[in-house]
């Protein structure tokens, strides 16, 4: 509004000149110059927003430069002290060998040489009779013995493997804790963390193999036990059989007089 009555201020007060002379508008040149300043008005305007833009753009990277600092980039964490030891000892499968697998490789033969480091004696693949007559030995029966010794080097076994690997372990988890101490990041902090979880898993699982293994042995031990009650229940029943059998074939034999005595009188 006070830029229309400025111009029609300066349209009445204009004097009227001749006309051989050329002249200029000065409406048209007051207006160009007002759009000319309002067009650099708008362009001051627009680039104080782009510096303020920039500014805080600059202050929102110094922000995350700052929080990289402070947590770090788990991109860049690619090698963690322990994370490959971790992985290999979880990928062994142990020494350990199943209870069937510790049956089928009892061997009757292996059962009779048997003598556990000197230990035992052995007992021999034959045996001498009273007159001297040398008899072999029934291997099979001895099959359920062969599985117990079986089961005693596989426990044996997997002992030495898991102390091996515990030793390893105990030293993976030490070595991982002191990465730990001297962690600077809280990225690298996070992955430490679970890598020594893991660590500490994996050891309570190795444990866990020489209980198994030792579970297997007892419970090799209880079928033997079972199977020898077996065999004396199967020998009562046959003898019971065998007396019922020979009381009867002695009745036949030698039956019994059901008749009355017959006393000669004098």
């Amino acid at each position: 509004m006070k830029l229309v009555l400025a111009l029609t201020a300066l349209v009445s007060t204009a004097p009227v000149l001749p006309a051989q002379f050329i002249v200029t508008n000065p409406i048209s040149d007051v207006l160009s110059e007002t759009l000319h300043l309002e067009e650099v008005a708008n362009q001051l305007e627009m680039i104080n927003n782009q510096v303020q833009q920039i500014q805080t753009l600059t202050a929102q990277l110094q922000q995350v430069q700052a929080y990289v600092k402070a947590f770090g980039d788990p991109e860049q964490l690619l090698q963690i002290t322990g994370a490959d030891q971790l992985i290999g000892s979880l990928q062994q499968s142990g020494v350990g060998q199943t209870i069937g697998e510790l049956q089928q490789l009892a061997s009757g033969v292996e059962a009779l040489s048997y003598d556990a480091n000197g230990l035992y004696q052995s007992l021999g693949a034959t045996f001498t009779t009273p007159s001297g007559v040398e008899m072999p030995r029934m291997e099979e029966l001895y099959r359920k013995y062969g599985a117990i010794q079986q089961g005693s080097q596989n426990f044996q076994a997997v002992t030495d493997d898991v102390l091996s690997r515990r030793e390893s372990l105990r030293q993976q988890i030490a070595s991982t804790t002191q990465q730990l101490q001297a962690s600077t990041t809280d990225a690298e902090t996070q992955k430490l963390t679970g890598v020594l979880v893991g660590y500490n898993a994996e050891l309570q699982a190795v444990d866990r193999e020489i209980e198994q293994a030792a579970a297997q042995l007892a419970t090799q031990d209880i079928e033997n036990r079972a199977d020898k009650e077996r065999q004396e229940q199967a020998r009562r029943e046959e003898r019971q059989a065998q007396l019922q059998e020979g009381t009867r074939r002695y009745g036949e034999v030698f039956p019994l007089d059901a008749s009355a005595p017959a006393f000669r009188s004098r």
